[in-house]
């Protein structure tokens, strides 16, 4: 389908026919939703926007009566979900979501071309039959909102190419529909003012003045009084004799979002504009200050200064700042510099500053003119400044940076990755390849992949990543700060927080520490209170690291980090917290000495069964079972293939499952541990029953019964009778399977198990299900439902939805149906529940055919 908002609300079928969308408020809803794609919208604003916070007592009514028609139109694009509606609809069906891929594009690009494809999309006013109708005026100003964005960009891309004469026609037409925007003024006046028209521009300038007294009272701004000022003086807008800019850069790519920022924080006309551009070593600072200063160029008529501080000589640059603007230097250089600067617009770019004193002196002081400084330190304390923060490439950028300098790039993906979105290491890669045509991109991959190499390859010439990084480690300031830099080398996770950082370095105040290197970007600090270092950081780190602190400091470290983990998880960690540290822990569990492998397996495989993250509780466990025999600890390799089945089993791997559990038997039984032997054989007549070999299950399920009564173990018991009802259910005999579910929910509940009840309840509902209980069955599926989602099991949540829309569907709430087969398919998809996707997916295309 089509759906269709810049212009009036419209909506076209696969086969391009026009479908009607009923009354204006029917009409308005479909437009609500599809201004905010994917987003849910709540009753409660759906109605106070329908009726302007005046609804009717039957808005609820008409509402949901909107949305029953609405999906005769649409479908299952239109969905229901808590507390409201939203549209789920691919982006290339969308008008809107198009106009703001090719805004995006041309923003990057910063091609007219772009931006004229994006604004060949609206076919009029937004929503214009709505306006007509009074309905939805803030949403349409929003929408509107876009077009006058766009139009001011494409006109800045036009001028920027010198096209004046080609854009003058579009600038007339849009001030007419934006009397007020004075943006678009000064552009139209520019425009006319360079293709040979002053006169015409002069005029612009007084009707633009005529509009805005009459209209609010107040006289045109200072930029538009500059220009006429300009244009009366018949000073030629944007000529210059200062003009010291570097060349603009050739091989540029992405930033499209920093570079609109600079570009707005950069537009002040009542002050002076100070935008710090800061980030790591290598990460594009210069190369951005640089286009960006072109690009807004023309803006600042009195020229344009440029200066390199990385030696620090501010004296120097303020010396030929003078001389540049027509002045001896000599005795009061810094208050001559203030006065010359008072009556001029001019650009200042400040490259690779170390400290706020550096530039003070260099700031000129004249209202509507701009300061861009590049710096890996904050400057926090420069007054005033806005702040726009570099990190890594975006993949996509990062694949243009490396075409840019390499050419076409085949297969490159690899060696992007392990450039890690640095631009710097980028440009050397792309470098490279094009002084050796003969290499190709996987091949330079190769060679980066050794990460003990890694540096030494990106490096061409007197260009080195390593280098770039060996100047903001020699900057700081203490040899503790090193020290901490060094030891942080030594983590393999994506990030750390500040306990672990103290448990690693041994250092009680590594916060304060951790905030020196953050200021110089040697860590960043994504969120509050949690770092990172950029891989090729980290590997600069690991080096130093190696080369300063013995092989015994460093496995003290590991020790002292390893030993943290495991404590926190010992004592019962919230959610929250294994959520932020798996990765990390992983990571740890592949570091750590066998000992402590085996002991990350077995505080963190609750956790993966619980989340059913399969992929990760089996890696896990494979390096636990590998270190255990390591170790000659039969124990320990026996809880291994215990949780490796477990994780099998999961994963629908029901053979593998199989075969780690009859080796775990054996061991439990080696061991004469009964416990152990009773829960491998009741996991074993879990497999069989998977496998559909019914007798085996029944054999090893009463072999566990067994052992539990026997130990006496009466909750251990109700787990194997659980398993047992599923036997009897896959027999037929669901009112014996009923029997053994109902008692065990008696015990787990009994027991505080919430595990087992919920395992008890859902089982129980398919049992009603099946029997034709469907009532009971709802109730049931509902119960379960809240369960598993207080106790974290995503998969037997997946489960429960799933079984609750076939009770649905067979119930006849077809509607109730497909929003419990689409949560399913969303759930099982997000944890890798494939099984359940399909089966969802299959029941919900079978409503829908």
């Amino acid at each position: 389908m089509e759906f269709r908002v810049l212009g009036p609300v419209e909506c076209y079928a696969d086969d391009g026919v026009r479908l009607s969308l009923g009354p204006p408020k029917q009409r308005a809803v479909l437009a609500l939703l599809l201004a905010q794609p994917g987003r849910v919208l709540s009753v409660d604003r759906l109605i106070s926007v329908l009726w302007d916070d005046a609804p009717p007592k039957t808005a609820l009514k008409n509402l949901q009566v909107y949305v029953y028609q609405l999906r005769k139109i649409v479908g299952s694009r239109l969905l229901s979900r808590p507390p409201g509606y939203l549209m789920s609809i691919d982006p290339a069906e969308l008008d809107l979501t198009r106009f703001t891929e090719l805004l995006d594009v041309a923003r990057r690009e910063r091609t007219p071309q772009r931006y004229r494809e994006a604004l060949a999309l609206w076919r009029g006013p937004a929503l214009a039959d709505l306006a007509a109708s009074g309905l939805l005026r803030g949403v349409i100003a929003q929408v509107e909102e876009l077009r006058l964005v766009a139009r001011v960009e494409c006109a800045e891309a036009e001028l920027d190419l010198g096209r004046h004469v080609e854009i003058v026609a579009d600038l007339n037409e849009w001030v007419r529909e934006h009397p007020l925007n004075e943006r678009l003024r000064e552009q139209q006046m520019v425009a006319l003012h360079r293709a040979g028209r002053p006169a015409e521009a002069l005029a612009a300038y007084q009707e633009c003045r005529r509009v805005l007294q009459d209209e609010l009272g107040v006289e045109p701004g200072e930029s538009l009084r500059r220009l006429q000022a300009e244009i009366l003086r018949a000073k030629p807008v944007g000529a210059s004799a200062i003009r010291q800019l570097p060349p603009d850069v050739v091989t540029f790519a992405g930033r499209g979002r920093e570079l609109n920022l600079i570009k707005a924080r950069t537009r002040r006309q009542d002050r002076v504009a100070v935008c710090v551009i800061t980030g790591q070593a290598g990460i594009g600072k210069s190369a951005l200050a640089v286009r960006a200063a072109h690009e807004i160029a023309a803006s600042f008529p009195d020229g344009q200064l440029y200066a390199d501080l990385s030696d620090g000589a501010s004296d120097r640059i303020l010396s030929q700042f003078l001389r540049a603007l027509g002045e001896r230097p000599g005795d009061e250089e810094a208050l001559r510099y203030r006065s010359l600067t008072a009556s001029r617009r001019l650009l200042v770019v400040l490259d690779n500053v170390a400290t706020a004193a550096q530039v003070r002196r260099l700031l000129p002081t004249g209202p509507g003119s701009a300061v861009l400084i590049t710096s890996r330190r904050p400057l926090t304390s420069l007054d005033g400044a806005s702040y726009v923060k570099l990190g890594a490439l975006p993949l996509e950028d990062a694949f243009q940076l490396l075409e840019a300098v390499a050419g076409k790039v085949d297969d490159g993906a690899e060696l992007v990755r392990w450039c890690g979105g640095l631009p710097l290491a980028l440009r050397i890669a792309g470098a490279r390849l094009a002084a050796r045509p003969q290499w190709t991109a996987p091949l330079l991959a190769a060679r980066l992949a050794d990460e003990t190499r890694r540096l030494d390859e990106l490096r061409l010439g007197d260009v080195a990543v390593r280098s770039a990084f060996e100047v903001s480690y020699a900057e700081l300031g203490s040899p503790a700060v090193a020290r901490v830099f060094r030891l942080l080398g030594l983590l393999d996770g994506p990030d750390f927080a500040v306990a672990a950082a103290r448990a690693l370095t041994d250092v009680p105040d590594v916060d304060e520490l951790l905030a020196e290197l953050a200021d110089v970007h040697l860590v960043e600090e994504p969120v509050p209170g949690r770092f990172a270092l950029h891989d090729l950081l980290r590997l600069f780190a690991r080096e130093r690291c190696r080369g300063t602190e013995s092989s015994e400091e460093r496995s003290l470290a590991l020790e002292r980090l390893h030993k943290h983990y495991l404590e926190a998880l010992a004592d019962n960690p919230t959610d929250l917290w294994l959520a932020e540290e798996r990765d990390n822990l992983i990571a740890a569990a592949q570091q750590a000495s066998p000992a402590d492998t085996v002991a990350f397996a077995a505080g963190l495989s609750w956790y993966f069964r619980r989340r059913s993250e399969v992929a990760d509780w089996a890696a896990l466990n494979t390096l636990a079972l590998e270190a255990a025999r390591s170790l000659g600890d039969v124990r320990a390799e026996a809880l291994a293939l215990k949780e490796l089945g477990a994780a099998c089993e999961r994963g629908f791997k029901f053979a593998e499952a199989q075969q780690h559990w009859t080796a775990a038997l054996g061991l439990a039984r080696e061991l004469h541990d009964r416990r152990l032997e009773a829960v491998t054989l009741n996991n074993l007549g879990i497999v069989h029953w998977r496998r559909r070999d019914l007798p085996a299950a029944v054999t090893s399920l009463e072999a566990s019964l067994t052992l539990r009564e026997e130990l006496d173990d009466s909750q251990g018991a109700a787990y194997v009778r659980t398993n047992l009802g599923l036997v009897h259910a896959a027999l037929g005999d669901l009112p014996a399977a009923l029997v053994c579910y109902e008692d065990t929910l008696t015990t787990f509940r009994a027991c505080g198990d919430r595990s087992g009840e919920l395992h008890a309840l859902a089982n129980m509902a398919d049992a009603h299900r099946q029997l034709g209980s469907l009532d009971q069955a709802l109730e049931l599926a509902e119960e379960a439902l809240r369960l598993a989602r207080s106790v974290g099991d995503r998969q037997i949540e997946a489960g429960v939805l799933l079984d609750r829309g076939i009770v649905h569907e067979l119930a006849g709430r077809a509607e109730r149906a497909r929003e419990s087969y689409g949560e399913a398919v969303e759930l099982s998809r997000r944890i890798g529940f494939r099984w359940g996707e399909s089966e969802a997916a299959r029941r919900l295309a079978g409503l829908d055919g």
